[in-house]
């Protein structure tokens, strides 16, 4: 069995090439078979007014995310690093989420397939948003190699996607 120090993935940048045509084309493809319309019938004012402060909460968490991560993990530099390599980021985005940067990219595709109204982009984002949960659930195995109890407690105290929000006082509202 190789170690975890001893696997190679290919770059990131190129595995988000590849999903990203692959994807794009299966949500025109799927467009096109479902016979639907390229543009969805959301007048032109509500989906700039839904899909611009969605947009802009996106890139709020994707900079936030990244400032906490860096931006060279964040784009993959510690994949499969050893412990000793690497530090667990539970601060920041990630005391809320373990996954902001999925749920930044989430909101963004979301954002754009309202204020765009294409209909491919919703496909693109449903099919994005799959990728991102299985992609993370991926990640968590790595992260239990590397981490252990302490990911293992960060696990049970931070969700997965989505936010909780606390009241001080009490649990989860």
């Amino acid at each position: 069995m190789t170690s975890i120090s001893q696997r190679r993935v290919p770059p990131l940048w190129m595995l988000v090439i590849v999903f990203m045509a692959v994807y794009g084309a299966v949500a025109v493809g799927l467009t096109k078979l479902c016979g639907l319309p390229w543009h969805m019938p959301i007048p032109l004012p509500v989906a700039i007014g839904v899909g611009g402060p969605v947009l802009v909460i996106g890139a709020i968490l994707l900079v936030l995310a990244f400032r906490a991560l860096s931006v060279r993990r964040a784009l993959g530099a510690e994949l499969f690093a050893a412990r000793a390599a690497s530090t667990l980021v539970t601060h920041g985005l990630y005391a809320h989420t373990r996954n902001p940067l999925y749920l930044a990219a989430t909101l963004l595709l979301v954002g754009w397939c309202v204020a765009l109204r294409l209909t491919p982009l919703a496909f693109l984002t449903v099919i994005f948003f799959i990728h991102f949960l299985l992609v993370a659930k991926w990640e968590e195995k790595e992260l239990l190699v590397r981490f252990g109890q302490e990911y293992e407690d960060y696990r049970k105290r931070v969700p997965l996607l989505v936010p909780r929000f606390r009241n001080r006082n009490s649990g989860p509202v």
